[in-house]
């Protein structure tokens, strides 16, 4: 899906999700869950866009693991309008997956819906297609549900006129090393590979550099390794589903208001890309340090 390249500097970004917008799967997550992610990534791309032209750049990131799309798209939407951005981003539909019986009727009605209020906010929207889970043996019974999923996103993108990051088609994300270790959430080389194909997309002429891992990473698993990874994380997960509990449970936003981007861990560099032209917007009183 392609609408052509944006040629605007973008001054407030807020970023809605599950735990893939959130970060889970990144190498500095389980320290410090303010710089981990795609999003993350993004926001630090854009923060360079802005510095450039010696503005300000404001991110927010309302993105929560186990999220549902329903929840993304209606909870985590009146958030974001409340925040006053000009760029939204989402990512919503990979916890759908795996429960046949979600209705794609209310999903696309919800996309709708979210879409539409926030153009009407005059705010740009970037959407995602789903994640396509064939990289793992374990995750293949989602695939037919992620290529309908990706067929009513890009319906609902058409419709308004919307620019898609296509990571269902991505044939990076179709190998295990960009994946973390729990197989289900982007490792740090799938986070700096979406981040950077929305970074495209915006028409960003820099990039965040690709993380070199140690040791190698492989993209088949040893039978000890999966011995391993069912002890460590797919147990877990069956107990908290048998007793009805969600990871995201008890968790809130990692950054709820509007905040400056400092001191970010990544290297970024320059790329060929659109220009990118100065664009004012108005301030907002939602700001954190």
């Amino acid at each position: 899906m392609k609408w052509g390249v944006h040629t605007s500097t973008y001054r407030r970004y807020v970023a809605l999700g599950d735990s893939l917008v959130e970060g889970v799967g990144d190498d500095r997550f389980t320290q410090d869950r303010m710089y981990a992610g795609w999003s993350d990534r993004l926001a630090v791309l854009l923060n360079r866009v802005a510095l450039d032209e010696n503005a300000d750049f404001l991110y927010a990131n309302l993105a929560v693991r186990s999220r549902n799309s329903e929840e993304i798209l209606t909870e985590q939407v009146q958030q974001a309008l409340a925040l006053e951005p000009d760029l939204v981003t989402i990512m919503a539909g990979a916890n759908d997956l795996w429960r046949p019986r979600k209705s794609w009727d209310s999903v696309r009605a919800n996309f709708a819906s979210a879409v539409e209020q926030l153009q009407s906010a005059g705010i740009t929207v970037l959407l995602t297609n789903c994640i396509n889970p064939i990289h793992h043996w374990s995750l293949q019974a989602g695939t037919q549900r992620s290529r309908e999923l990706t067929k009513l996103i890009e319906d609902v993108a058409a419709q308004y006129s919307v620019d898609v990051v296509d990571v269902h088609r991505s044939p990076t994300l179709r190998r295990l090393r960009v994946w973390s270790e729990d197989r289900v959430h982007f490792g740090p080389r799938g986070h700096a590979h979406v981040a950077n194909k929305a970074a495209k997309k915006l028409g960003l002429p820099y990039r965040v550099e690709t993380p070199i891992l140690h040791p190698r990473a492989r993209d088949k698993m040893s039978l000890w390794e999966h011995a391993v990874w069912i002890y460590v994380h797919v147990t877990p997960f069956v107990a908290r589903r048998l007793r009805g509990i969600a990871a995201g449970d008890s968790i809130n936003p990692k950054r709820p208001v509007l905040s400056r981007v400092h001191d970010h861990p990544w290297t970024i560099r320059y790329s060929q890309s659109s220009p990118v032209v100065k664009v004012s917007f108005p301030q907002t009183s939602l700001v954190a340090e």
